[in-house]
């Protein structure tokens, strides 16, 4: 049943990708960076078109579900396409963990229920194995209130254009960036559950390509309301307190915007079983439970992400997006490697995945680093 169309794939990736990072690394970067942050931002927003382009390319090239594994298995075998894919997958399942984790703690601001989040996934979960329809609804639902609630907080503060005349510094502006793109990823998402669209190679890569542009203005203007207001913060209950103030409604919305990420993801992990399955490179003797569609939806695949990530959320955040941000940045690296790789593709697109490789390549090495 493919029901999803290109604003589907626009909606999609802006819920997938904005969730709670925003209101945390746009703080972190001018705490680094200070006013130089927001120059941080507008390469993060250059770095990002140029990153998201190999996965609209490779999008157009694979038209069942599991997406990026799919494309890596055709450019360097099934084996390597195996590995990918489960490195994809945990990458997943441990980043939007995380996601849950941090919807805890904006939820325990003014509430004391632990593991709230928990409750939040078997909510979701209800939702999406309710169907395809009720999917693309909620989609539309989250990915618009995501849009006005940036928007809204935007637009509700002071916003200094002087902050534009401030002196580049070179370090930290990178510094800044490099803290940004961790927001930024989550394409992959957008990618995996091809079969649920009516045009998958038109509307996923112009859904991720258009989605990307839409969240790295939001990104822009709301980095400019946070500098604008000179925040400094040591908590991270303090600087939400801040940007909410005793507005309810904007808390509310955050918590939304969260959710929204939240669902988006679990409707796109619900298809890696799936695909995994339909490749016989999942756990042969559960294979047969998983290739099974219901109202359009790859319901087995969606209740067993759902177990896992519940689960993980009840670990700290910080842990798990450590984790899943290195893994997610190694399978970007074989993507755009797969890409360059591919015999078929034109000059600018071989041009655009080195340069993508380049640049993840030094995101890696630059978190090592920090690390030692």
């Amino acid at each position: 049943m493919k029901s999803l169309t290109l604003k589907d794939a626009v909606f999609l990736t802006i819920t997938s990708i904005i969730g709670g990072g925003i209101f945390v690394l746009s703080p972190l970067t001018y705490l680094i960076a200070g006013k130089c942050a927001i120059y941080g931002w507008i390469l993060v927003l250059i770095i990002s078109m140029i990153l998201v382009l190999p996965f609209a390319y490779a999008s157009t090239k694979i038209t069942k579900s599991g997406g990026p594994y799919k494309y890596v298995m055709k450019i360097f075998g099934k084996k390597v396409g195996a590995i990918f894919a489960y490195i994809l997958w945990f990458a997943g399942v441990t980043a939007i963990s995380a996601v849950v984790s941090f919807f805890d703690i904006i939820f325990n601001i003014y509430f004391n229920f632990e593991h709230i989040g928990i409750v939040l996934v078997v909510f979701l979960t209800i939702l999406i194995i309710n169907g395809i329809k009720i999917v693309g609804n909620f989609l539309r639902i989250f990915g618009i209130l995501t849009i006005i609630t940036l928007l809204y907080i935007t637009f509700s503060n002071k916003i200094d254009l002087s902050v534009f005349n401030t002196k580049v510094d070179l370090f930290k502006v990178l510094a800044a960036s490099y803290f940004g793109l961790w927001t930024m990823t989550g394409w992959e998402g957008i990618a995996i559950p091809s079969e649920a669209f009516k045009n998958p190679e038109r509307d996923i890569s112009y859904g991720l390509i258009i989605g990307t542009f839409i969240i790295g203005i939001l990104y822009l203007l709301y980095t400019l309301v946070v500098i604008s207001s000179n925040i400094t913060y040591t908590e991270l209950g303090e600087l939400i307190g801040i940007l909410i103030g005793n507005n309810i409604l904007i808390w509310f919305c955050i918590l939304m915007i969260i959710g929204g990420c939240v669902f988006s993801w679990l409707f796109s992990l619900g298809w890696m079983p799936y695909a995994l399955s339909h490749d016989k490179i999942f756990i042969s003797k559960f294979s047969d439970t998983f290739i099974k569609l219901k109202k359009g939806i790859p319901t087995n695949g969606v209740l067993l992400n759902s177990f896992i990530i519940a689960t993980l959320s009840i670990f700290p955040s910080k842990s798990l997006v450590d984790l899943g941000m290195f893994l997610t940045l190694v399978s970007y690296f074989v993507l755009y490697l797969s890409v360059f790789k591919e015999k078929s593709s034109a000059f600018k697109i071989k041009f655009i995945s080195l340069l993508a490789s380049i640049i993840t390549l030094l995101i890696i090495a630059f978190r090592v680093y920090l690390l030692f």
